[in-house]
């Protein structure tokens, strides 16, 4: 009897586990029918770290592969031409190509830098287009194709000037050297792959028209962009009259502004000012065109303006402040014998030691008498590191 009430509470006990058991696995299926927010974060954070962590060892399988191509690369270059032989070829490159060379092993690396004494520039490409009109590029479509697919790209155009270099493009800044350069074949890849022909108030109509390109223009036109301001003013920046000539032809002749003119004055683009000037009725100018000459050093395109019937309108103050900050002493002499005001007088040292101007300062204090100055000169040098004009300025008598 004993025996069999020990079995029966044996039994129980089994059976009052088994029950609990159940009601755990059922709470626990319940949770996880319904995940806290908690763990549904944390189910997620361990799948981001997973992904990362395949990601990472996907790169370093690359970047291993890649290292042992340009290793392999290297030792074959060197075993072509010797070293100091591929260090002469990169002191020939176009800065434009230098990355492109660069990147090609660690022969050609090592050679770019040591080609190069500004080492933290060797590497970079400058596609502004100031610089893109001072050396035209000749960039082929598998330069584009290789740039959009190993560079860092940003969808859409920069929403501010950038002052500095970036470590990445947006893709508007390779439609905007496409059709600087004329390369319809890359436009139209370009567009292909999602980027937009709107790249910001300096269309692609702007950089045509300021390449000189007009079929690219027609083209452009075809696909909806309006050929505006813009275009005409770009192209009178870059001396393309023959662009100009073939915007004012269209119906309606393509809009033009006062800054068409000062655009002209400012690269000493004489001949294109006096079509301008020419049409009818004449494009208009203002004070700007003056300044802009002056600034730019332009002292036969100011004279010009100037001797008209009647004369360009002018602000002489200004337009003596910008010759200061260009450096112009040509112009600044023309100026003083045009009879300006004496403000401009006092303002003369104070300016060319703040924008850095040493010979402008030491030919203002040649007169005679000399310009005036005071502490003033001293703290505008000081504040912005002329270091070389305070030193000047301090050792005068």
């Amino acid at each position: 009897e004993d025996g069999s009430a020990r079995r029966g509470e044996r039994e129980g006990e089994r059976e009052g586990e088994r029950r609990r058991t159940k009601q755990t696995e059922g709470s626990s299926l319940a949770l996880s029918k319904e995940p806290s927010r908690e763990r549904f974060y944390s189910m997620a954070k361990k799948k981001r770290t997973k992904e990362k962590k395949k990601r990472s060892e996907i790169t370093k399988v690359v970047t291993r592969e890649e290292s042992e191509r340009q290793r392999r690369e290297g030792k074959k270059a060197l075993e072509v031409l010797p070293g100091t032989a591929w260090l002469r070829i990169a002191n020939q490159l176009d800065p434009y190509d230098r990355i492109a060379f660069g990147l090609t092993c660690k022969t050609f690396l090592v050679a770019v830098r040591a080609a190069n004494p500004k080492k933290e520039k060797a590497l970079r490409t400058d596609l502004r287009n100031k610089t893109l009109s001072k050396r035209i590029p000749c960039f082929s479509f598998g330069w584009y194709y290789w740039v959009y697919l190993s560079f860092k790209v940003a969808k859409g155009a920069p929403t501010a000037k950038r002052y500095d270099c970036c470590d990445h493009l947006y893709d508007a800044d390779l439609m905007r050297v496409a059709a600087f350069q004329g390369s319809l074949e890359v436009i139209k890849w370009l567009r292909s792959q999602g980027v937009s022909l709107d790249i910001g108030k300096r269309g692609c109509q702007a950089q045509a028209a300021a390449g000189g390109h007009i079929e690219v223009l027609k083209w452009l036109r075809n696909k909806g962009c309006m050929l505006d301001e813009w275009s005409c003013e770009y192209s009178a920046l870059e001396g393309q009259l023959h662009v100009l000539q073939w915007l004012r032809s269209q119906t309606p002749p393509c809009p033009w502004s006062k800054t068409t003119c000062a655009f002209a004055a400012s690269e000493g683009h004489l001949d294109v000012l006096k079509w301008l000037r020419s049409q009818s009725p004449p494009c208009p100018w203002d004070g700007m065109t003056c300044s802009r000459a002056a600034y730019g050093g332009h002292l036969h395109v100011l004279q010009w303006v100037r001797s008209q019937n009647p004369p360009c309108p002018w602000d002489p103050i200004d337009t003596h402040g910008r010759a200061v900050h260009g450096g112009r002493v040509e112009v600044l002499k023309w100026l003083r014998s045009q009879d300006l005001p004496g403000d401009c007088d006092g303002d003369t040292c104070y300016i060319a030691a703040r924008d850095g101007q040493l010979h402008v300062l030491e030919w203002a204090r040649s007169l005679n008498p000399p310009l005036p100055w005071g502490a003033v000169t001293c703290r505008m040098a000081a504040r912005d590191g002329h270091l070389h004009i305070l030193q000047w300025a301090r050792s005068q008598d």
